[in-house]
This record gives structure tokens, sequence and C-alpha cells, in this order.
């Protein structure tokens, strides 16, 4: 009879701690699967390569984006001939307040935001958004007009004080545990959406305290 209860009671511990085994191999795979972002911001250094490859790329956006959103401007008033006759002028442009205050400011955050998302530092941001403005103005917006003076310092200038603070408020949101809130921090902040965003980084909650809080308590119910 004793010889019976003892294998009983074996089995029960053998069956017991296998149910631990698993249930803790659960907790861990369940709260693997819980992936969870922190979104930042990583200044690292930039091959000369690197640099070159992303100010060409992004000049050839500019193109296509300037005729994408004044087509008209574009077709009725850009011409070879306009761009070798404003080749090297600079004028005041007399531009609507909605253009210089708003629309070139909002470009140039972008520029500023794309910049850090690609690791780079406030400053160097702020020194290519400079680089890809003056580009802009002086060998794609010739096409159609001369360069704008006031653009080459307002799209860069203005849009970097409006990136930094675009760049706060989106981390802030992001970061937040309210779906609500990253979602408005990626419209704040959209280049945190794309694949050159290198600021993502992956967080895996541990599991060693939900385990070290669960597997004694079993342990005692077995040695009970």
């Amino acid at each position: 009879m004793p010889i019976k209860i003892l294998l009983i009671l074996a089995v029960l511990f053998v069956f017991v701690d296998e149910v631990v085994a698993v249930a803790a191999s659960a907790i861990v795979d369940a709260e693997k699967k819980e992936v969870k972002y922190q979104y930042t911001y990583v200044d690292r250094e930039h091959s000369r390569k690197e640099n070159f490859t992303r100010v060409g790329l992004l000049y050839v956006v500019n193109w296509g984006a300037y005729y994408l959103s004044q087509p008209e401007t574009f077709t009725h008033e850009g011409s070879l001939s306009n761009y070798r006759h404003n080749f090297g002028r600079f004028v005041f442009d007399k531009d609507e307040p909605y253009w210089n205050w708003t629309i070139h400011p909002i470009s140039g955050s972008q520029l500023y935001l794309y910049f850090r998302a690609s690791g780079y530092s406030r400053v160097q941001s702020f020194a290519f958004s400079a680089l890809q403005s003056a580009l802009f103005e002086t060998t794609i917006e010739i096409y159609t007009e001369p360069a704008s003076v006031q653009d080459l310092y307002q799209t860069p200038v203005l849009g970097s004080i409006l990136g930094v603070f675009l760049e706060n408020v989106s981390l802030f949101f992001l970061n937040s545990n309210n779906s609500a809130l990253k979602i408005v921090g990626h419209i704040l902040n959209p280049m945190t959406l794309f694949w050159f965003y290198e600021g993502k980084v992956v967080v895996y909650p541990s599991a060693n305290v939900s385990n070290a809080k669960l597997l004694p308590a079993i342990s005692l119910m077995v040695e009970f």
C-alpha cells in the first residue's frame, strides 16, 4: 500500500513539474510576442558616400515633388530658356504670406526630420536642410522663376525650429501607451513611418520578474 501511494505521488510530482515547465515556457513566449517599441533619435557618423547618396536622392525627389505640387506652373511657365535666364539670379519674391510663413517652414521641417530620422544630429540636420533648400532654389525652381532670397533662409531656419518642436512632441506621443496619441505622433512626424527611420528601438519586456513570482508559488504547492 505505501508503495502504491509513493508511486502515485511520484507520478503527480512529475506531472505537476511538467505543468510548471509548460506554464513558464508559455509565459516567456507570450511576453516575447508582446513587442514594444521605444521611439528616439540616434546620432551616428556618416560616410561621405552616404551623405552624397542621401542628398542626391532627395534632390531627385524634390524635382518630382515640384512638378506634382505645381503641375500647371511647371508646365506653362517652365522652360529651358527660363532656366538659363534665371540661373544665378536672386529676387525678393512677392508670394502670399501663406507660402512664405506656412508652406516653406513645413517643407523645411520635413527636410530636417528626414535627416534626423537618418541618424544625423540636430546641427547636421539643419545644415543639410539648408543645403537642400539652396539646391532647390538655385537649380530646380529656376526652371519657372528666379531663386527667392526669403526662401533661402526661411525654409531651413523656420523649418528646423518647427522640426525640433515636432520632434519633441511626436516622441512624447509615440512613447505613450495611448494608441490615439501614437497615431497623432506619426501624423506630426511622418518620417517615423519610413524604413530609413533609425530611432525605432525594439524593447522586449523581461520575463524574469513574472516567472520569479509565479514559480516559487507553484513550487510551494508541489512541496505541500
